[in-house]
C-alpha cells in the first residue's frame, strides 16, 4: 500500500509539472490615472483573456512625469498606450510600433463656458487657454485652431491644473479636456458649456494607440499578437457589458475615487469614439495615418522625415484588401447586403439569437473586417426557400452553395472557400461498407435540394433515395428503422450524433465525394461578386485553420464514475514511461527541425529573389494609374477651357461677322463712307486681337510644363480669369481680389488647372444656391516665408457629411454628365506632390460690405 501511495504521489507531481501552463510575464504602462479609459485591459486581465493566451500581465499605474513612449523604447515596459503624438515619437527616432488605435476619433477637445461668450475659435485671441504640454502638441487641436485663421503661436497657453473649477471660476477662459470626462463634471454643476472638437472641423485623429517596441516584435511576434488579441477581446467585452466593466473599475481600479455615474458617462462616450465611422474595433487605416503625419509635417512639427511603413504592425485581421475604384465606390454606397443562408446546418451554418453562427458565420466575420461590408440576415427556413428568395431578389447572396449548371442561370458563384465531405449514418448493427454500390434496394435519406442528390441518384440507381427536410428527421427515421441509413455532411453528422447522445448510431462510410462550397451572388451584381472573390483569395491558411479547429471539435458526454480515476492514472503512467523516451525523440526532432529550417531558408531565398521584381511591377502599375488620373484631370480641365473659349468667342465672332456683312451691304448699295469703314475695321481688328489672345491662353495651358519656372501669381491668376471671366459675367458673379505681387518657382500651367477647378466648383455652387449677390474672393499673400492662397465663395458652404471626402478620387456631388469627380483629387495631387505644398478646405463665416456670408474656403500653402 505504501508503494502504491508513493507511486500515486509521483504521478500526481508529474501531472502537475507536465500540464501546468507557464505564463509569460508582460508589462503594460497606462497613460493616465485609472478610469474607464483602460477598462478593456482591466477586463482582459480579470476575465483571464491574457492568461488563456499564456500571458501574465502587470498593468502599471500612471504618475506625473512618466514618459510612456520612452519607457517602451528603452524596453523598460513591453507595451504602452499613446496618443496621436506617437507619430512624432516615431519621427524623433523612438522604435515604437502601433498595434491598434482604440479611439477612431480623439476624445481631446477644448471647452469654454457659455457665459464666457467664447462661442467660436475666432474669439480665442487674447484669452487664457489651459492645456498640458501633450495637449498643446496634438495636431488635431493645432489644425482646428489654424483652420479658423488663428495663429497658434499668438495664443496665451497656461499650465494645466487638471481642475475643472479653474474654468468655472474664470482662472482660465478655455481648457483642454477629454469629452468623456469634463462635460460630466460641468453638467453635474448645471453649468452650460461650448465644445470645440477637432472632429467637427474635419480633423478626426486616432488616439489611445496600443504600441510596443520593434525589438519585441522581431523577437517575439507571437506574444505581441497574443497580447493584442486578448486586449481587443477585453475591450469588446467591456463595451458589450458596460455595467459590469464599470463595477470592476469602480471596485478595483479607482485611484481617482470616481463615481459609478461618472464612469458610466465615460464608458458611453468612449464607446462612440471607438466605433466612430468603423465597425472594426481598433482599426487603423493607412491613409488616415498618413494624413495625421502630413498635418504634423505641414505645421513644421516633424523633426526628421520618417517612413510610416513600419509605424503600424498589421496582422491578418488588419490587412486591407486591394480593390478597384469601382469596387470601393460599391462598398461606399452598399454597406448592407441582404444575406440568405442554408439554415439548421450545425456546425456549418445556423441562426442563434438572430445572428449567423458556425463555420460560415466566422468566414463572413472575416469578410466584414476586410471590406467594411455588413450583411443583414434574411431569415428562411430551408435551402429551397433561400434559393427562391435569391431568385426573387429578396436577398443578394446565399452564404454557402454548390455550383451547378442549373443555378448558374441566375447566380454568379465565387471561388470555393471550403470543401465539405459526406458520410453515411447507420444503426450500430449495420455493417461498415467500402462502397455505396452494395446497398442495393436499401432506403437511404438525403436532404432536399442538396446539390449532390442528382449525382448520387445517377451513380447509384439501385439505391432507394428518400428526400428529407433535416438531418434530425433522417436520424430519427434511421433509429425507427424507416430508413437503413442517412447521407449528410461529416461534421454536421458528428454534431447531431454526439449532441443528441445517440449511442445506437454510427458512421458506416465516408463517401469518396466532397462538394466545393462557394458564395452565391445574384446574377446582376458583378461588383459584389468580384469583391467577395478578392476576399476569398485574401483569407490566409492560418485564418482558415483557426475556423476549422474551432468547429470540428466535438465534446463527448460521459457520466462520471470511479473508473475515471484509474483511466487518468493509466494515462499518467504511460506519460511517465514516455519521459524515458524523451531524449531520443528530441534528438530526432532536432535533426528534422534543422532539415526543415534549411528547406524553409532556401524557399525564403527564392521568394526574396522575386520580391524586388513584384515591387517594381506594383510601383509601375501605381505610376500608370497616377498618369491616367492626371490625363483625365487635364482633359477635364481642357474641356472646360474649350467650353469657355467657345463661350468667349461668340460675341467677337458676331462683331466680326456683323461688321463684314455691313461693309459688304453698304458697298453693294454704294453708300460705304470712310468713317463707317474705318470704325468697322477697327472693331474687326480689336475682336481679332481678342480671339488671338484667348488662343494664346489656350496654347499656354496645353504647353508641356516639365521644368519649374519662376512666374507671378498675380499674372497666373489673371490668365485663369481671362479664360473663365465671360461665364462669371453671365451668372452675375463678382470676383473680389486682393493679390500681392509675389513670384514663386514652380509649374504655372498646373496651378492654372488648380485655379480653374476651384473657381468652376465655386461658380457651380453659387449658381445652384440661387442667391442674389454672388461673390468669389481671392486673397494671395506672403506670411512667415510661406505663400498663402485663399479662395472662398458665399454659396453657403459644403455639407459637413461630405466635406472630408471631396479630395477623394471620383467623389462628386454632381451628375455624371457634369463632372468626373477627379478635379479636386488632382488639385490635391498637384499641390502636394508636384508643388510641395498643401491644400485644405473648410466652411467659413465672413463679413463683406457689412453683410455676413457663409461659404467654402480653399486654402493653398507653399513654402
Amino acid at each position: 500500500m505504501s508503494r502504491l501511495f508513493y507511486l500515486l504521489i509521483i504521478l500526481v507531481f508529474l501531472n502537475s509539472s507536465l500540464f501546468s501552463k507557464e505564463l509569460k510575464k508582460v508589462t503594460l504602462q497606462l497613460s493616465w490615472f485609472d478610469q474607464f479609459q483602460f477598462a478593456g485591459y482591466y477586463m482582459a486581465k480579470e476575465k483571464g483573456f491574457y492568461e488563456d493566451l499564456g500571458l501574465d500581465v502587470e498593468i502599471k499605474p500612471f504618475n506625473f512625469g512618466i514618459d510612456v513612449p520612452s519607457l517602451v523604447h528603452e524596453k523598460k515596459v513591453d507595451f504602452g498606450i499613446g496618443r496621436e503624438t506617437l507619430i512624432l515619437e516615431r519621427a524623433s527616432g523612438k522604435k515604437v510600433l502601433a498595434l491598434y488605435a482604440l479611439f477612431q476619433s480623439s476624445p481631446l477637445v477644448l471647452l469654454s463656458t457659455k457665459n464666457s461668450g467664447i462661442d467660436s475659435i475666432s474669439k480665442f485671441q487674447n484669452k487664457k487657454i489651459m492645456t498640458t504640454i501633450d495637449d498643446a502638441s496634438e495636431v488635431s487641436l493645432k489644425a482646428m485652431i489654424s483652420s479658423q485663421k488663428i495663429k497658434v503661436d499668438n495664443l496665451n497657453f497656461i499650465k494645466h491644473s487638471h481642475n475643472i473649477n479653474d474654468l468655472i471660476e474664470k482662472k482660465t477662459d478655455v481648457i483642454s479636456a477629454y469629452i468623456s470626462k469634463a462635460p460630466f463634471l460641468l453638467q453635474e454643476k448645471n453649468i452650460e458649456y461650448n465644445i470645440f472638437s477637432p472632429k467637427d472641423f474635419g480633423f478626426d485623429m486616432y488616439s489611445d494607440f496600443l504600441f510596443t517596441n520593434e525589438e519585441l516584435v522581431k523577437n517575439n511576434i507571437d506574444m505581441v499578437l497574443a497580447f493584442k488579441k486578448a486586449s481587443l477581446k477585453g475591450w469588446k467585452y467591456a463595451y458589450e457589458n458596460i455595467d459590469e466593466a464599470v463595477s470592476l473599475t469602480f471596485n478595483k481600479y479607482n485611484t481617482q475615487n470616481l463615481s459609478k455615474k461618472e464612469l458610466k458617462f465615460e464608458a458611453l462616450e468612449l464607446k462612440k469614439l471607438s466605433y466612430d465611422k468603423s465597425k472594426i474595433l481598433g482599426n487603423i487605416k493607412e491613409d488616415k495615418i498618413q494624413r495625421i503625419y502630413d498635418l504634423y509635417n505641414v505645421m513644421g512639427l516633424v523633426p526628421n522625415f520618417t517612413s510610416l511603413d513600419k509605424f503600424v504592425l498589421y496582422d491578418d485581421d488588419n490587412q486591407k484588401i486591394f480593390l478597384k475604384q469601382k469596387e470601393k465606390e460599391y462598398i461606399k454606397n452598399n454597406t448592407n447586403i441582404k444575406m440568405c443562408i442554408v439554415p439548421n446546418l450545425k456546425p456549418y451554418s445556423f441562426i442563434e439569437n438572430g445572428e449567423l453562427k458556425g463555420f460560415v458565420g466566422d468566414y463572413f466575420e472575416i469578410i466584414t473586417k476586410k471590406t467594411g461590408l455588413n450583411f443583414d440576415l434574411v431569415k428562411t427556413n430551408t435551402l429551397k426557400e433561400s434559393l427562391e428568395f435569391l431568385k426573387n431578389k429578396k436577398c443578394e447572396i446565399i452564404t454557402s452553395l454548390k455550383n451547378t449548371k442549373e443555378r448558374e442561370s441566375y447566380i454568379n458563384f465565387t471561388k470555393p472557400y471550403t470543401s465539405l465531405p459526406f458520410v453515411l449514418i447507420s444503426r450500430n448493427d449495420f455493417p461498415y461498407i467500402e462502397n455505396l454500390g452494395i446497398l442495393e434496394n436499401k432506403k437511404i435519406g438525403l436532404i432536399t435540394n442538396y446539390a449532390v442528390n442528382d449525382e448520387l441518384s445517377k451513380k447509384y440507381k439501385n439505391i432507394n433515395f428518400v428526400e428529407l427536410n433535416s438531418t434530425k428527421e433522417g436520424i430519427k427515421k434511421v433509429l425507427n428503422k424507416e430508413l437503413d441509413g442517412h447521407i449528410d455532411f461529416l461534421h454536421k453528422s458528428l454534431y447531431e450524433l454526439y449532441e443528441e447522445d445517440n449511442p445506437k448510431l454510427k458512421i458506416s462510410n465516408k463517401l469518396d465525394m466532397n462538394i466545393d462550397i462557394s458564395i452565391a451572388v445574384i446574377k446582376d451584381n458583378e461588383y459584389l461578386h468580384s469583391i467577395l472573390n478578392r476576399v476569398i483569395d485574401n483569407i490566409s491558411l492560418k485564418e482558415k485553420d483557426e475556423i476549422i479547429k474551432k468547429w470540428i471539435s466535438v465534446e463527448y458526454k460521459e457520466s462520471t464514475d470511479f473508473t475515471l480515476l484509474w483511466q487518468v492514472l493509466g494515462v499518467l503512467a504511460l506519460i511517465f514511461v514516455a519521459l524515458l523516451y524523451k531524449q531520443r525523440v528530441l534528438k530526432n526532432a532536432n535533426k528534422l527541425l534543422n532539415e526543415k529550417v534549411e528547406e524553409k531558408t532556401q524557399e525564403l531565398i527564392k521568394i526574396n529573389k522575386h520580391l524586388e521584381e513584384r515591387i517594381k511591377e506594383k510601383v509601375e502599375e501605381n505610376l500608370e494609374k497616377d498618369k491616367l488620373l492626371q490625363r483625365q484631370s487635364k482633359m477635364a480641365s481642357l474641356g472646360q477651357m474649350i467650353e469657355n473659349i467657345a463661350h468667349q468667342w461668340r460675341q467677337p465672332l458676331s462683331v466680326i461677322s456683323t461688321g463684314a456683312s455691313g461693309i459688304k451691304i453698304k458697298k453693294e448699295m454704294e453708300s460705304l463712307d470712310d468713317k463707317f469703314l474705318l470704325e468697322t475695321l477697327d472693331l474687326i481688328v480689336d475682336s481679332s486681337a481678342y480671339l488671338s489672345h484667348t488662343i494664346d491662353d489656350f496654347r499656354f495651358f496645353f504647353k508641356p510644363n516639365k521644368q519649374e519656372e519662376e512666374f507671378s501669381l498675380k499674372n497666373c491668376f489673371e490668365k485663369t480669369l481671362n479664360i473663365l471671366s465671360s461665364k462669371f459675367k453671365d451668372q452675375d458673379i463678382n470676383i473680389i481680389t486682393r493679390i500681392d505681387d509675389i513670384s514663386i518657382k514652380s509649374y504655372e500651367t498646373e496651378l492654372i488647372q488648380v485655379f480653374m477647378n476651384i473657381l468652376n466648383n465655386a461658380k457651380d455652387a453659387l449658381v445652384e444656391s440661387n442667391i442674389d449677390e454672388k461673390y468669389i474672393f481671392i486673397n494671395i499673400y506672403a506670411l512667415d516665408e510661406k505663400v498663402i492662397i485663399k479662395i472662398k465663395d458665399n454659396a453657403g458652404g459644403i455639407d459637413s457629411k461630405i466635406i472630408d471626402n471631396i479630395f477623394e478620387p471620383y467623389f462628386s456631388t454632381k451628375n455624371k454628365s457634369q463632372g468626373t469627380g477627379i478635379g479636386l483629387y488632382m488639385c490635391e495631387e498637384i499641390i502636394v506632390k508636384h508643388m510641395n505644398g498643401y491644400i485644405t478646405v473648410s466652411n467659413a463665416n465672413f463679413m463683406y460690405n457689412n453683410k455676413s456670408f457663409d461659404g467654402a474656403e480653399f486654402s493653398i500653402c507653399f513654402y
